[in-house]
């Protein structure tokens, strides 16, 4: 709390005369008040009257499938002396009564100590999506964590619910929960740097940083320092450590590529005043033109029993770069960067290229399937689900029971349709129903004690659900979130061709198309086998 106290006294950080609350709270079934997410913003507003709690939706928020349970955001101001009781209070009896109405909440909370918040630059900073207007110089962050998080496990164990939230939360304010979901049931206090202005530039002179500072016209000059670094290729390039004397500083950087990072220094109150996350400036751009020709080309595509008419534009282009090349140097370690970054996505299973060469089919199969195993064991501790139109039992058998973890959330996906219409003319005959037969046999005959397992494989028949063509691994639950691979073909054929395995930028995505389409499935008619 002293900390705090320190990073809210008036004029360290700003000129703080109250806070701005935002409550983001549920009414439960069993009529209990539940904290979401809290934010507590140190604000200058002039003596303005203190604002008394109220609603900002006029209207109660409702996810669609949390029966029973509404949400509100209550939004009101605060003076510091007051806010920092009610904060005393929640850390040290479990109670909050900021608003006005005491809450007795039954998690555990955690003090932690404050950090800063840099602006996003190139680089987005994720905490940035709940924090106010943190533009500038940076915000230094106080929380109070819930670590048992016991009545917001619907939304920690179902993703689909809190992006169905979180949009509807940002209807009414910029607070994006669905991307910090480690964030739900804590209390944020945010401290804006304000006392001074901070902002870092090219010099416009060779490689050199400039840096403007600008006070805050009530506060006194103090000893502040810059410490600015560039780093490429893992290699601190470039660093200068300066005192800021006056306005504007010149700091000099010998090389010519890669990233900046600065902070500003307080010395009199050791405090971080500004920081920059990796940030660069653009030194060369390209300029295309493109001439059309008079002639465009021009054929014709018969389709069935009419011939159409094509016409395409054709363009010469031209691309001209302007501004100041980077040295032949950082050519060669661009391609070297390039070449190790291809061996460790492929070591680490974030892009495998599969070319079976002939009479060589079969091994490449098998290590296509030993790396959807290995994938497996790496991250399927909680779950590991495949999605894939043509998966059959074997295919299973192959991959996902050699998951080693007990009770891990096995799941699959087929889509009958497209197997049938993949099968020889004999395997057509038998009919969706009688494919669905055979598949639950393999299992129901399989010789296995299942132990450990929990497992459920669904299909697509007839007209439930949507056909699907793409083919899936995912991960619901790691400790780097939702992870999901694109598999490049089916799992049967795996090796057996051309194709590249590849990691999803946003496994979440993938996961929510998943479950909408499990979700739609979720009938006896589509089960082709479960064992919990």
């Amino acid at each position: 709390m002293d900390q705090l106290e320190k990073l809210l006294e008036y004029g360290v950080l700003g000129f703080y005369d109250r806070v701005e609350v935002t409550e983001i709270f549920a009414h439960l079934p069993d009529k209990t008040i539940c904290n979401i997410f809290t934010i507590i913003v140190a604000e200058n507003r002039l003596d303005e009257k203190i604002a008394s709690p109220k609603l900002i939706n006029n209207k109660r928020l409702v996810v669609s499938k949390l029966k029973g349970w509404s949400f509100g955001i209550l939004s009101y101001t605060k003076n510091i002396n007051d806010i920092l009781l009610n904060i005393k209070e929640l850390k040290e009896e479990g109670s909050w009564s900021a608003s006005g109405n005491m809450q007795t909440l039954e998690d555990q909370f955690q003090y932690q100590p404050p950090k800063f918040v840099p602006p996003d630059s190139f680089e987005e900073v994720p905490l940035n999506k709940v924090l106010k207007n943190n533009f500038w110089n940076g915000s230094h962050v106080v929380e109070l964590q819930n670590s048992t998080k016991n009545k917001v496990i619907p939304f920690l164990e179902s993703p689909e619910l809190l992006q169905e939230l979180s949009e509807k939360i940002q209807q009414y304010i910029p607070i994006a929960l669905a991307s910090l979901s480690d964030r739900l049931g804590n209390f944020l206090i945010q401290i804006p740097v304000t006392v001074i202005q901070a902002q870092f530039q090219h010099s416009k002179s060779e490689n050199d940083l400039r840096l403007k500072i600008a006070f805050h016209p009530k506060a006194k000059n103090r000893k502040l320092r810059v410490n600015c670094e560039m780093e490429y290729d893992k290699i601190i390039n470039g660093y200068g450590s300066y005192e800021i004397k006056g306005t504007d500083l010149v700091i000099p950087m010998d090389s010519d590529y890669g990233p900046h990072k600065g902070v500003v220094w307080d010395d009199e109150h050791n405090l971080i005043l500004a920081a920059t996350r990796p940030s660069s400036f653009v030194s060369t751009f390209s300029v295309e033109i493109g001439i059309i020709e008079n002639e465009p080309r021009v054929f014709k595509i018969k389709n069935k029993d009419i011939e159409e008419d094509i016409r395409i534009s054709v363009r010469h282009t031209q691309r001209n770069d302007v501004g100041d090349k980077s040295s032949n140097h950082d050519g060669w370690v661009q391609k070297r960067l390039y070449r190790d970054e291809k061996i460790r996505l492929t070591k680490q299973k974030k892009f495998i290229q599969y070319k079976p060469k002939a009479g060589d089919v079969e091994s490449e199969h098998q290590k296509a399937i030993s790396d959807i195993k290995s994938l497996i064991v790496q991250y399927g501790e909680k779950g590991a689900w495949l999605w894939d139109p043509y998966l059959n039992a074997n295919d299973i058998l192959k991959t996902l029971f050699y998951c080693p973890y007990f009770g891990s959330d096995l799941r699959a996906l087929t889509n009958l349709s497209a197997f049938n219409d993949k099968c020889e003319p004999k395997e057509k005959a038998k009919g969706k129903n009688a494919l669905l037969v055979e598949q639950k046999k393999i299992f129901q005959n399989l010789d296995s004690n299942l132990y450990g397992i929990k497992f459920e494989f669904r299909a697509r028949i007839g007209s439930s659900g949507w056909n699907f063509h793409d083919r899936f691994l995912i991960f619901p639950d790691t400790r780097e979130g939702v992870l999901a691979w694109s598999l490049g073909t089916s799992v049967n054929s795996l090796g057996k061709q051309h194709h590249i395995l590849q990691k999803i930028d946003d496994g979440q995505l993938i996961a929510d198309s998943f479950i909408e389409l499990w979700e739609q499935l979720d009938h006896q008619d589509n089960l082709i086998w479960k064992h919990q």
